[in-house]
């Protein structure tokens, strides 16, 4: 690793793409139906995407740099819910609590669906009514991702531990091609396939590839070339798609086409960033700012909260300064300071003293800060 690596193993840069992603989703639902929205901030949903892309890539870097390696599947999964359950289930558990006091009666399948991060798949089938506080609603709104994520982690790790090379390519092929058909058909104005996991599989796919091509990719030290063509390519694609469908989740032809070329752009500007992490490229020096890979760092947190936070505070703000545009602008930047604050906390007191028993409960096998054969740099899943 070069001096872009921390000695933990993580690639600074990436965690400056991590604000990037999550600060693009808040500009997303900060500004909806608002004064503040205009084009790009109705992009601000492709944030999820990147976000996909850097999973599908870190962690098939780390599970096929382990795969013959012992404690395979109770390493993997032991760090894996030391990181992602504590915060979440917290929150879950909030949400429920205050559900059930400030609502109506609940549902019971509803919750254990989310328990059992299932959302992704189970929402697209049926709809669940019940009362609660606003902010609740829009806490459980984000939690679909993380059931994408969750189950990509259980279904993947088994596949790349027992298929060889050839049917890995083979499995990754059927992703990338199977989602957008899949897309084609299960299409509605309301975009509901956008939060179905197999119809969103392509985006974890291309991080997956990305993963896989790295060393081949890299043999020659043109990595960075090739990889500023796939964005280059890709961007014109959707650039194109854009203009023709307005970029809008609702178009048919978008949904089919657009997350697939978004997911190539994003495993593109991923693998840019690996290559040239550590230089002095004005790109790689910015996502390696300080401030910029702390809230990559929390990203998590805040991407749990931000949501739930604005309905809260915000509402605050939003009573003293008014709906126009001063208040709304104070509104979301108020929230935005909370969020970072309340991630920041749950960091220093709540993740970062359980994530220290991810080496003493799951210790870290060497294979995650020595060179390997296989991808020629091994990063950190966070």
């Amino acid at each position: 690793m070069n001096a872009a690596s921390s000695s933990s193993g993580r690639i600074l840069e990436l965690d400056g793409l991590r604000a990037l992603a999550v600060l693009a989703v808040i500009s997303f639902h900060y500004t909806v139906g608002n004064p503040l929205a205009n084009p790009m901030t109705g992009l601000g949903w492709v944030g999820v995407d990147l976000f996909f892309v850097l999973s599908g890539y870190l962690i098939t870097s780390i599970l096929v740099a382990a795969r013959l390696r012992p404690r395979y599947f109770s390493t993997f999964y032991a760090r894996r819910t030391l990181r992602i359950f504590p915060i979440y289930y917290l929150l879950l558990l909030v949400y429920f609590l205050a559900a059930r006091i400030g609502g109506g009666p609940q549902p019971w399948t509803y919750w254990l669906m989310h328990a059992a991060y299932l959302s992704s798949s189970l929402e697209f089938f049926h709809y669940w009514a019940f009362a609660a506080p606003t902010f609740v609603y829009a806490g459980v709104t984000v939690l679909w991702s993380l059931s994408i994520e969750e189950q990509f982690y259980l279904m993947w790790a088994p596949v790349v531990r027992y298929l060889p090379p050839r049917r890995l390519w083979m499995v990754l092929a059927g992703a990338v091609v199977g989602a957008p058909v899949l897309r084609f058909f299960v299409h509605t104005a309301g975009h509901a396939e956008y939060r179905f996991l197999p119809a969103r599989f392509d985006a974890l796919a291309w991080g997956a590839v990305l993963a896989l091509v790295w060393t081949h990719w890299n043999r020659d030290g043109r990595a960075a070339v090739r990889y500023r063509r796939v964005m280059l390519g890709a961007g014109a694609v959707l650039a194109l798609l854009i203009a023709l469908t307005g970029g809008t989740r609702a178009s048919h032809w978008f949904a089919t086409l657009g997350y697939t070329a978004l997911a190539v752009f994003f495993a593109g500007v991923v693998g840019w960033t690996v290559a040239r992490a550590g230089t002095a490229s004005p790109a790689a020096r910015l996502l390696r700012w300080g401030p910029g890979r702390y809230v990559g760092r929390i990203s998590y947190t805040i991407y749990l909260v931000h949501y739930p936070v604005y309905m809260l505070v915000g509402a605050a703000v939003n009573g003293w300064l008014g709906t126009g545009w001063w208040g709304t602008a104070a509104r979301g930047l108020v929230s935005l300071a909370v969020a970072i604050a309340v991630a920041g906390a749950s960091w220093r007191f709540l993740e970062s003293p359980i994530l220290r028993l991810k080496d003493r409960w799951a210790p870290s096998p060497r294979w995650n800060r020595e060179p390997q054969p296989v991808l020629g740099r091994i990063v950190e899943a966070g």
